[in-house]
Protein backbone atom coordinates (compact mmCIF):
# COMPACT_ATOMS: atom_id res chain seq x y z
CA UNK A 1 0.00 0.00 0.00
CA UNK A 2 2.48 2.28 0.83
CA UNK A 3 4.52 2.13 -2.75
CA UNK A 4 1.02 2.96 -3.96
CA UNK A 5 0.43 6.38 -2.16
CA UNK A 6 4.14 7.25 -3.39
CA UNK A 7 3.00 6.16 -6.50
CA UNK A 8 0.32 8.58 -6.93
CA UNK A 9 1.49 11.42 -4.89
CA UNK A 10 4.49 11.37 -8.24
CA UNK A 11 1.53 10.59 -10.68
CA UNK A 12 -0.40 13.71 -9.49
CA UNK A 13 2.93 15.96 -9.21
CA UNK A 14 3.68 14.39 -12.55
CA UNK A 15 0.26 15.14 -13.95
CA UNK A 16 0.42 19.20 -12.36
CA UNK A 17 3.58 19.73 -14.25
CA UNK A 18 2.92 18.22 -17.47
CA UNK A 19 -0.29 19.87 -17.15
CA UNK A 20 0.81 23.10 -16.77
CA UNK A 21 3.60 22.79 -19.07
CA UNK A 22 1.11 22.35 -21.75
CA UNK A 23 -1.65 24.53 -21.10
CA UNK A 24 0.04 27.50 -19.02
CA UNK A 25 0.79 30.18 -21.77
CA UNK A 26 -1.33 28.35 -24.66
CA UNK A 27 -4.05 30.29 -24.22
CA UNK A 28 -6.49 27.23 -24.03
CA UNK A 29 -9.82 27.22 -22.35
CA UNK A 30 -10.72 26.16 -19.09
CA UNK A 31 -12.12 23.12 -20.63
CA UNK A 32 -9.38 21.89 -22.74
CA UNK A 33 -6.89 23.18 -19.42
CA UNK A 34 -8.82 20.28 -17.31
CA UNK A 35 -8.96 17.85 -19.80
CA UNK A 36 -5.39 17.74 -20.32
CA UNK A 37 -4.42 17.44 -16.84
CA UNK A 38 -7.19 15.05 -16.61
CA UNK A 39 -5.99 12.83 -19.12
CA UNK A 40 -2.62 12.79 -17.86
CA UNK A 41 -4.00 12.10 -14.40
CA UNK A 42 -5.94 9.07 -15.83
CA UNK A 43 -3.01 7.68 -17.79
CA UNK A 44 -1.11 7.81 -13.89
CA UNK A 45 -4.08 5.39 -12.76
CA UNK A 46 -3.52 2.82 -15.49
CA UNK A 47 -0.54 1.10 -13.58
CA UNK A 48 -2.63 0.61 -10.34
CA UNK A 49 -5.54 -0.17 -12.63
CA UNK A 50 -3.83 -3.00 -14.44
CA UNK A 51 -2.78 -4.22 -10.89
CA UNK A 52 -5.94 -4.46 -9.80
CA UNK A 53 -6.91 -6.18 -12.27
CA UNK A 54 -3.84 -8.75 -12.59
CA UNK A 55 -4.58 -9.27 -8.81
CA UNK A 56 -8.03 -9.66 -8.62
CA UNK A 57 -10.43 -9.07 -11.35
CA UNK A 58 -11.90 -12.34 -13.38
CA UNK A 59 -11.75 -10.30 -16.86
CA UNK A 60 -11.41 -12.60 -19.72
CA UNK A 61 -8.05 -13.15 -20.92
CA UNK A 62 -8.13 -11.09 -23.71
CA UNK A 63 -10.09 -8.52 -22.52
CA UNK A 64 -6.93 -8.43 -19.03
CA UNK A 65 -4.40 -8.57 -22.13
CA UNK A 66 -5.92 -5.62 -24.36
CA UNK A 67 -6.80 -3.20 -21.39
CA UNK A 68 -3.10 -4.04 -19.75
CA UNK A 69 -1.11 -3.59 -23.26
CA UNK A 70 -3.05 -0.30 -24.10
CA UNK A 71 -3.35 1.10 -20.34
CA UNK A 72 0.89 0.39 -20.28
CA UNK A 73 1.13 2.29 -23.30
CA UNK A 74 -0.58 5.01 -22.40
CA UNK A 75 1.19 5.20 -18.81
CA UNK A 76 4.75 4.97 -20.91
CA UNK A 77 2.95 8.04 -23.72
CA UNK A 78 2.53 10.19 -20.80
CA UNK A 79 5.80 9.25 -18.61
CA UNK A 80 8.00 9.88 -21.65
CA UNK A 81 5.65 13.34 -22.89
CA UNK A 82 6.02 14.85 -19.10
CA UNK A 83 9.93 14.09 -19.39
CA UNK A 84 10.01 15.95 -22.72
CA UNK A 85 8.06 18.89 -21.06
CA UNK A 86 10.45 19.55 -18.60
CA UNK A 87 13.64 18.78 -20.94
CA UNK A 88 11.97 21.04 -23.12
CA UNK A 89 10.56 23.56 -20.65
CA UNK A 90 14.38 24.02 -18.99
CA UNK A 91 16.19 24.57 -22.22
CA UNK A 92 13.49 26.98 -23.68
CA UNK A 93 13.41 29.53 -20.59
CA UNK A 94 17.05 29.27 -20.31
CA UNK A 95 17.65 30.34 -23.42
CA UNK A 96 15.07 33.22 -23.42
CA UNK A 97 16.56 34.16 -19.83
CA UNK A 98 20.33 34.32 -21.19
CA UNK A 99 19.21 36.48 -23.83
CA UNK A 100 19.61 33.60 -27.33
CA UNK A 101 17.57 34.51 -30.52
CA UNK A 102 14.73 32.70 -29.10
CA UNK A 103 10.85 32.84 -29.36
CA UNK A 104 9.25 34.07 -25.94
CA UNK A 105 7.76 30.87 -23.80
CA UNK A 106 4.88 33.49 -23.13
CA UNK A 107 3.49 33.82 -26.25
CA UNK A 108 0.53 32.29 -27.18
CA UNK A 109 1.47 30.59 -30.81
CA UNK A 110 5.28 29.90 -29.80
CA UNK A 111 3.51 27.79 -26.63
CA UNK A 112 0.92 26.14 -28.97
CA UNK A 113 3.63 24.95 -31.82
CA UNK A 114 6.22 23.67 -28.80
CA UNK A 115 3.43 21.94 -27.91
CA UNK A 116 2.67 20.21 -31.06
CA UNK A 117 5.81 19.51 -31.84
CA UNK A 118 6.66 17.74 -28.29
CA UNK A 119 3.75 15.82 -28.94
CA UNK A 120 4.63 14.46 -32.61
CA UNK A 121 8.26 14.08 -31.13
CA UNK A 122 6.43 11.54 -28.06
CA UNK A 123 5.08 9.96 -30.77
CA UNK A 124 7.77 8.71 -32.81
CA UNK A 125 9.63 7.89 -29.58
CA UNK A 126 6.76 6.05 -28.61
CA UNK A 127 6.76 3.75 -31.88
CA UNK A 128 10.54 3.59 -31.91
CA UNK A 129 10.43 2.56 -28.63
CA UNK A 130 7.42 -0.28 -28.72
CA UNK A 131 9.24 -1.81 -32.37
CA UNK A 132 12.84 -1.84 -29.97
CA UNK A 133 10.53 -3.36 -27.29
CA UNK A 134 9.59 -6.24 -29.85
CA UNK A 135 13.01 -7.21 -31.31
CA UNK A 136 14.90 -9.71 -30.21
CA UNK A 137 17.35 -8.94 -27.45
CA UNK A 138 20.98 -8.78 -28.22
CA UNK A 139 23.93 -10.86 -27.09
CA UNK A 140 26.52 -8.89 -25.66
CA UNK A 141 29.81 -10.85 -25.23
CA UNK A 142 32.28 -10.94 -22.61
CA UNK A 143 35.58 -13.19 -22.31
CA UNK A 144 36.83 -14.19 -19.04
CA UNK A 145 40.55 -16.61 -18.50
CA UNK A 146 41.12 -18.07 -14.86
CA UNK A 147 43.53 -21.24 -14.00
CA UNK A 148 41.00 -22.82 -12.12
CA UNK A 149 38.40 -23.28 -15.13
CA UNK A 150 39.25 -26.94 -16.38
CA UNK A 151 37.91 -26.39 -20.43
CA UNK A 152 35.78 -23.67 -22.38
CA UNK A 153 32.21 -23.18 -21.40
CA UNK A 154 30.13 -20.71 -22.81
CA UNK A 155 27.27 -19.49 -20.05
CA UNK A 156 23.86 -17.49 -21.06
CA UNK A 157 22.60 -14.67 -18.61
CA UNK A 158 19.26 -14.41 -19.22
CA UNK A 159 17.06 -11.61 -16.88
CA UNK A 160 14.12 -9.52 -16.78
CA UNK A 161 11.90 -11.68 -19.46
CA UNK A 162 8.90 -10.53 -17.31
CA UNK A 163 6.76 -13.69 -18.78
CA UNK A 164 2.67 -12.62 -17.84
CA UNK A 165 -0.80 -13.66 -19.19
CA UNK A 166 -0.25 -11.16 -21.83
CA UNK A 167 2.90 -12.46 -23.69
CA UNK A 168 1.92 -15.31 -25.74
CA UNK A 169 3.47 -18.56 -25.51
CA UNK A 170 4.41 -18.22 -29.33
CA UNK A 171 6.60 -14.95 -28.12
CA UNK A 172 8.09 -17.18 -25.03
CA UNK A 173 8.82 -20.72 -26.98
CA UNK A 174 10.42 -18.12 -30.07
CA UNK A 175 12.83 -16.66 -27.67
CA UNK A 176 13.47 -19.99 -26.15
CA UNK A 177 14.43 -21.52 -28.90
CA UNK A 178 16.95 -18.08 -29.87
CA UNK A 179 18.34 -19.04 -26.42
CA UNK A 180 18.85 -22.47 -27.61
CA UNK A 181 20.22 -21.42 -30.62
CA UNK A 182 23.15 -19.73 -29.37
CA UNK A 183 24.26 -23.25 -28.23
CA UNK A 184 25.22 -21.99 -24.44
CA UNK A 185 26.60 -24.49 -22.12
CA UNK A 186 24.76 -23.08 -19.46
CA UNK A 187 21.78 -20.95 -18.54
CA UNK A 188 21.82 -18.35 -15.80
CA UNK A 189 18.60 -16.84 -14.87
CA UNK A 190 19.21 -13.95 -12.20
CA UNK A 191 15.43 -13.33 -11.70
CA UNK A 192 12.01 -12.07 -13.43
CA UNK A 193 12.09 -14.23 -15.38
CA UNK A 194 8.22 -14.35 -14.77
CA UNK A 195 5.61 -10.91 -13.53
CA UNK A 196 2.45 -12.97 -12.67
CA UNK A 197 0.49 -15.96 -11.15
CA UNK A 198 1.99 -19.59 -12.06
CA UNK A 199 -1.81 -20.05 -11.93
CA UNK A 200 -2.18 -17.60 -14.97
CA UNK A 201 0.21 -18.85 -17.09
CA UNK A 202 0.60 -22.41 -17.37
CA UNK A 203 0.57 -21.82 -21.37
CA UNK A 204 3.49 -19.98 -20.82
CA UNK A 205 5.62 -22.07 -18.30
CA UNK A 206 5.14 -25.45 -20.79
CA UNK A 207 6.61 -23.16 -23.36
CA UNK A 208 9.79 -22.26 -21.02
CA UNK A 209 10.28 -26.17 -21.71
CA UNK A 210 11.89 -25.89 -24.76
CA UNK A 211 14.91 -23.74 -23.11
CA UNK A 212 17.80 -25.78 -22.94
CA UNK A 213 21.41 -26.20 -21.57
CA UNK A 214 23.50 -28.87 -21.34
CA UNK A 215 25.25 -28.83 -18.12
CA UNK A 216 22.04 -27.26 -17.15
CA UNK A 217 20.05 -24.22 -16.14
CA UNK A 218 20.63 -22.23 -12.78
CA UNK A 219 17.86 -19.63 -11.70
CA UNK A 220 17.36 -17.09 -8.65
CA UNK A 221 14.69 -15.54 -7.74
CA UNK A 222 13.55 -12.13 -8.93
CA UNK A 223 11.04 -9.20 -7.33
CA UNK A 224 8.79 -9.39 -9.15
CA UNK A 225 8.39 -13.45 -9.01
CA UNK A 226 8.23 -12.73 -5.48
CA UNK A 227 5.35 -10.46 -5.86
CA UNK A 228 3.56 -13.19 -7.34
CA UNK A 229 3.82 -15.61 -4.79
CA UNK A 230 7.70 -16.56 -4.69
CA UNK A 231 7.29 -20.39 -3.57
CA UNK A 232 5.07 -21.26 -6.45
CA UNK A 233 7.45 -19.86 -9.04
CA UNK A 234 10.13 -21.85 -7.06
CA UNK A 235 8.49 -24.76 -7.61
CA UNK A 236 7.62 -24.59 -11.23
CA UNK A 237 11.05 -23.73 -12.36
CA UNK A 238 12.08 -26.72 -10.26
CA UNK A 239 9.53 -28.58 -12.34
CA UNK A 240 11.46 -27.71 -14.84
CA UNK A 241 14.31 -29.06 -13.99
CA UNK A 242 16.19 -26.02 -13.61
CA UNK A 243 18.61 -25.38 -10.42
CA UNK A 244 16.81 -23.10 -7.95
CA UNK A 245 19.36 -21.34 -5.35
CA UNK A 246 17.96 -19.60 -2.55
CA UNK A 247 20.78 -18.71 -0.56
CA UNK A 248 22.21 -21.69 -1.59
CA UNK A 249 25.24 -23.13 -4.62
CA UNK A 250 25.99 -26.35 -6.56
CA UNK A 251 28.90 -27.30 -8.39
CA UNK A 252 28.40 -27.32 -12.49
CA UNK A 253 29.65 -30.81 -13.12
CA UNK A 254 33.38 -31.52 -15.02
CA UNK A 255 33.45 -27.49 -15.03
CA UNK A 256 35.71 -26.32 -12.30
CA UNK A 257 32.68 -23.43 -11.36
CA UNK A 258 30.53 -22.98 -8.42
CA UNK A 259 27.12 -21.10 -9.20
CA UNK A 260 25.85 -19.68 -6.15
CA UNK A 261 22.28 -18.03 -5.92
CA UNK A 262 20.74 -15.08 -3.45
CA UNK A 263 17.53 -14.51 -3.81
CA UNK A 264 16.22 -10.29 -4.55
CA UNK A 265 17.97 -8.47 -1.64
CA UNK A 266 15.14 -5.47 -1.39
CA UNK A 267 12.58 -8.52 -0.90
CA UNK A 268 14.39 -11.69 0.74
CA UNK A 269 17.23 -12.15 3.54
CA UNK A 270 20.30 -12.65 1.56
CA UNK A 271 23.45 -14.46 2.71
CA UNK A 272 26.24 -14.45 0.34
CA UNK A 273 28.71 -16.59 2.69
CA UNK A 274 25.64 -19.21 3.03
CA UNK A 275 25.38 -19.81 -1.00
CA UNK A 276 29.59 -20.37 -0.99
CA UNK A 277 29.51 -22.16 1.86
CA UNK A 278 30.47 -25.51 -0.21
CA UNK A 279 32.62 -23.79 -2.50
CA UNK A 280 36.34 -25.23 -2.57
CA UNK A 281 39.21 -22.58 -3.01
CA UNK A 282 40.29 -24.59 -6.64
CA UNK A 283 36.74 -23.66 -8.01
CA UNK A 284 35.33 -20.46 -10.21
CA UNK A 285 32.88 -18.49 -8.11
CA UNK A 286 29.93 -17.49 -9.83
CA UNK A 287 27.14 -15.42 -7.96
CA UNK A 288 23.83 -14.81 -9.68
CA UNK A 289 21.60 -11.79 -8.12
CA UNK A 290 18.54 -10.21 -9.07
CA UNK A 291 20.19 -6.88 -7.67
CA UNK A 292 23.38 -5.34 -8.82
CA UNK A 293 23.60 -3.61 -5.27
CA UNK A 294 24.29 -7.12 -3.71
CA UNK A 295 28.08 -6.19 -4.71
CA UNK A 296 28.49 -4.17 -1.54
CA UNK A 297 27.64 -7.17 0.62
CA UNK A 298 30.32 -9.75 -0.96
CA UNK A 299 33.62 -10.23 0.80
CA UNK A 300 36.31 -9.49 -1.19
CA UNK A 301 37.85 -12.47 -3.32
CA UNK A 302 34.84 -14.34 -2.29
CA UNK A 303 33.03 -14.31 -5.84
CA UNK A 304 34.82 -14.14 -9.32
CA UNK A 305 31.66 -12.83 -10.98
CA UNK A 306 28.56 -11.32 -10.04
CA UNK A 307 25.91 -11.66 -12.43
CA UNK A 308 22.52 -9.84 -12.02
CA UNK A 309 19.45 -8.01 -13.72
CA UNK A 310 17.07 -5.49 -12.22
CA UNK A 311 17.63 -2.36 -13.83
CA UNK A 312 16.62 -2.40 -17.65
CA UNK A 313 19.28 -0.50 -17.84
CA UNK A 314 16.69 2.27 -17.77
CA UNK A 315 14.42 1.26 -20.00
CA UNK A 316 13.03 4.44 -21.60
CA UNK A 317 15.12 7.17 -21.26
CA UNK A 318 15.25 9.83 -19.41
CA UNK A 319 14.37 6.89 -16.79
CA UNK A 320 18.17 5.59 -16.93
CA UNK A 321 19.68 8.45 -14.80
CA UNK A 322 17.33 7.88 -11.74
CA UNK A 323 17.87 4.21 -12.37
CA UNK A 324 21.25 4.71 -11.82
CA UNK A 325 21.01 6.65 -8.73
CA UNK A 326 18.68 3.67 -6.74
CA UNK A 327 20.94 1.30 -7.93
CA UNK A 328 24.58 2.21 -6.48
CA UNK A 329 25.50 3.39 -9.85
CA UNK A 330 24.98 -0.16 -11.54
CA UNK A 331 22.81 0.35 -14.57
CA UNK A 332 24.16 -2.18 -17.84
CA UNK A 333 27.63 -4.12 -18.90
CA UNK A 334 30.48 -4.85 -17.17
CA UNK A 335 31.54 -3.40 -13.98
CA UNK A 336 34.84 -4.18 -12.02
CA UNK A 337 35.23 -3.94 -8.33
CA UNK A 338 36.55 -5.65 -5.15
CA UNK A 339 39.18 -7.90 -7.43
CA UNK A 340 35.94 -9.53 -8.86
CA UNK A 341 33.37 -8.73 -12.00
CA UNK A 342 29.89 -7.33 -11.96
CA UNK A 343 27.55 -7.58 -15.27
CA UNK A 344 24.41 -6.40 -15.25
CA UNK A 345 22.15 -7.15 -17.94
CA UNK A 346 19.30 -4.87 -19.47
CA UNK A 347 16.86 -7.94 -19.43
CA UNK A 348 15.07 -9.93 -22.27
CA UNK A 349 11.91 -8.36 -22.01
CA UNK A 350 10.21 -5.65 -20.61
CA UNK A 351 8.17 -4.41 -17.55
CA UNK A 352 5.03 -2.29 -17.62
CA UNK A 353 4.92 0.15 -20.89
CA UNK A 354 5.63 -1.95 -24.29
CA UNK A 355 8.50 0.31 -24.48
CA UNK A 356 12.14 0.44 -24.79
CA UNK A 357 13.95 4.05 -25.64
CA UNK A 358 17.56 4.06 -25.93
CA UNK A 359 18.10 1.38 -23.62
CA UNK A 360 17.46 -1.97 -26.20
CA UNK A 361 17.03 -5.50 -24.53
CA UNK A 362 20.14 -7.87 -24.08
CA UNK A 363 21.24 -11.41 -22.63
CA UNK A 364 25.23 -11.86 -21.92
CA UNK A 365 27.29 -14.43 -23.30
CA UNK A 366 29.86 -15.26 -21.15
CA UNK A 367 33.24 -17.48 -22.50
CA UNK A 368 35.51 -18.68 -19.80
CA UNK A 369 38.46 -20.36 -21.24
CA UNK A 370 41.41 -21.48 -19.00
CA UNK A 371 44.44 -19.98 -18.89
Amino acid sequence: MGFWIVYLLIGTLCSAIGGYALSANAGYTFGVSVGIYGALFAAWLAMPAIWYWQHRSTLPSRTYNFFAYAGYLLFGFAFLLTSLLILRDMAWYAAYIFGFNVPSPFAVEAARAANAITLVITVLCCLYGTYAAQKLPRVLHYKYRDTRIKQPLKLLIISDWHINRAISPQKVAKLAEFFNSLKPDIMLLPGDIADDYVEATHAQIKALQKLSAPLGIYYTIGNHEAYHYAPAWEAAFAALGWRVLHNSGAVAEDSGIYIGGVPDSTVFGVSVEQAFKAAMPEQYRILLSHTPTIMAQIPDGRVDLTVAGHTHGGQIFPFNFLTKLGNSGFVAGEYRLNNAVLLVSRGAGYWGPPLRLFAPSDVIMVELWPN
